[in-house]
């Protein structure tokens, strides 16, 4: 059964759609859980304690990122590999795969790593990365929509 080309567009579109929501909600729940745990502590008469949102914040932000290892899938099947065997933006497309890469396996550290210094460290690269990750993305768009 082929589709019309308006019903490819409209699932394009879709797919897009999500690809934006996912990555924004990524970024954003990942940025909140960076304000509520280094700028929103609270000082009680035991010490410092922790914001109780910042948890909420934490947890969004796993969420997002088991949906994102999805929208990843997804978008191997139906734009990576068309577009690499293409030879289209595959300089700021290997950017960007390199650094989601980055992204996923300082995620994955953080969350089974026990000693404190690699875990400080893989905190650090893990959410200076990703607060980065909007350059590479709108860097491979915008070649994308040359």
């Amino acid at each position: 059964m082929k589709h019309t080309v308006i019903e490819r567009r409209n699932a394009l579109g879709v797919r897009s759609i999500t690809v934006y929501l996912v990555g924004a909600g990524l970024w954003l729940t990942g940025g909140l859980w960076l304000i509520f745990h280094h700028f929103m502590v609270h000082q009680t008469e035991l010490g410092p304690s922790p914001d109780p949102l910042e948890h909420w914040w934490l947890a969004t932000h796993g969420a997002f990122a088991f949906v994102s290892l999805w929208t990843m899938g997804l978008l191997w099947g139906v734009h990576v590999v068309r577009h690499w065997r293409a030879g289209r933006h595959r300089i700021t497309g290997a950017l960007l795969f390199a650094t989601l890469a980055i992204l996923i396996v300082s995620g994955y550290l953080l969350y089974y790593l026990g000693g404190d210094k690699s875990r400080a460290l893989t905190s650090v690269v893990h959410w200076a990365i990703g607060l980065a990750l909007p350059i590479p993305f709108l860097v491979h768009w915008l070649v994308r929509s040359r």
